[in-house]
């Protein structure tokens, strides 16, 4: 059936460069017109361009917020110090930027470091972590007290991952390079795995170098495949009782809801208390005939036309 937005009160890592024709209109889209209400207005929606948005780091707060009047920013409805910006805004040409007091991120990707809902003085694993926003947003929330490994498979990555840290002073985190996979942690170590995995893309339409190309059905088996071992991974590596926060920027259900399927009953996946003023729908249990597992209704997908935001997806599973 499809789903309707609700209000619901209770940064992704691809390898390839997708750059398109910024007037391409993205109507391979419409595989997921089963799942919607409104086709053409999701359609039109992920063609438009993406606010931009940054967030206060309270490790190196601002000393001036007279820069946010001059700059016509919009505070977010859902989220304490973070503003949305013009598209054309270039806030990473700001001295605050580069002193570390605000961080640019997408808005749909500060939910899921947000669901980790991490605390002080605990050990956490970001699975594959660069660019470096969610893992920065882990240590903020953990007062910068604690184990956070940062982990990213791919090197060429490693260096924007460590100078987003350095930049915004986070000092408990310690960045590791390997697949995370194969990532050498004991069985149950972690309290908590931010598994924020390399998907297809399809989610970030919005974006300047955003994917707006049709998706290779073979490529796409592929990357489910990864996703499944990541996500394995990460249950591996955590506690019993923990959490681990599964999150993509991309729309099929086959990486979403799919590969939650695949874990069995190694997890569940846990209903989530959204912030007042986020616009979500939630995960869908069937799609072009497949059948997902029934507690996948409890996860969150944002969507373009209803949150005004890029695609995301993320489910927040607790280990058995």
């Amino acid at each position: 059936m499809p789903t309707s937005p609700t209000s619901l009160n209770s940064e992704n890592h691809s390898q390839i460069d997708h750059r398109h024709t910024p007037d391409a209109v993205p109507d391979h889209l419409r595989r997921y017109a089963e799942l919607l209400e409104d086709c053409d207005a999701f359609v039109q929606a992920a063609m438009k361009p993406l606010p931009r948005v940054i967030w206060e780091n309270p490790l190196r707060p601002l000393e001036d917020e007279a820069l946010f009047a001059r700059t016509e920013a919009e505070p977010v409805s859902w989220r304490a110090r973070t503003w949305r910006l013009p598209t054309e805004s270039k806030p990473g040409a700001w001295p605050e930027f580069f002193l570390g007091s605000i961080h640019c991120q997408e808005e749909a990707a500060l939910l899921a470091g947000d669901l980790l809902s991490a605390l002080p003085g605990e050990k956490i694993l970001d699975l594959c972590a660069a660019p470096g926003g969610k893992t920065a947003q882990i240590a903020v929330a953990m007062q910068d007290k604690g184990m956070l490994v940062a982990n990213e498979k791919t090197l060429g990555r490693l260096p924007s991952l460590r100078r987003t840290l350095d930049r915004l002073g986070v000092t408990c985190a310690e960045v590791t390079w390997a697949d995370g996979a194969r990532l050498r942690y004991p069985a149950a170590f972690f309290d908590r795995v931010l598994a924020d995995v390399p998907c297809t893309c399809e989610g970030t339409s919005r974006k300047a170098m955003g994917r707006r190309e049709p998706t290779d059905e073979g490529y796409r088996a592929s990357v489910v495949q990864t996703q499944r071992a990541l996500l394995r991974a990460a249950i591996r590596m955590c506690k019993p009782g923990g959490v681990i926060l599964y999150s993509t920027c991309t729309y099929a259900p086959e990486e979403n809801e799919g590969v939650l399927t695949a874990m069995g009953d190694t997890v569940v996946v846990e209903k989530v208390d959204l912030p007042q003023g986020l616009k979500a729908s939630p995960g869908v249990t069937s799609f072009q005939g497949r059948v997902f597992r029934q507690d996948a209704v409890n996860a969150v997908r944002l969507w373009p036309h209803i949150s005004d935001t890029g695609g995301f997806f993320v489910a927040k599973l607790r280990r058995l």
